[in-house]
């Protein structure tokens, strides 16, 4: 469970390895139709991504951005998983 009052827990994740899993309280990404924002207490969430940009902010105030290949985006009571062929 996040410690932060504004934080979530996710996991991005590639074929591969797990690239990140932690405490985020914010993830930007590139949906099919668009960016799109996440935050504490999201609606339950399965969005397709396509090639682009990430962005996820991290308590405390860093950031961290990354280039994904298609992929997926779930979120589900505080928990979000990232699901991406590549990231770059």
């Amino acid at each position: 469970m996040a410690s932060s009052d504004k934080a979530f827990e996710i996991e991005i994740v590639t074929p591969q390895k797990q690239f990140f899993s932690g405490e985020v309280t914010s993830v930007i990404a590139p949906g099919q139709d668009g960016l799109f924002q996440i935050m504490k207490n999201h609606a339950p969430l399965l969005a397709a991504l396509k090639t682009g940009k990430v962005r996820v902010s991290i308590p405390g105030g860093g950031e961290k951005s990354f280039v994904i290949a298609d992929g997926f985006f779930e979120v589900s009571n505080n928990k979000a998983i990232l699901l991406t062929e590549d990231i770059s």
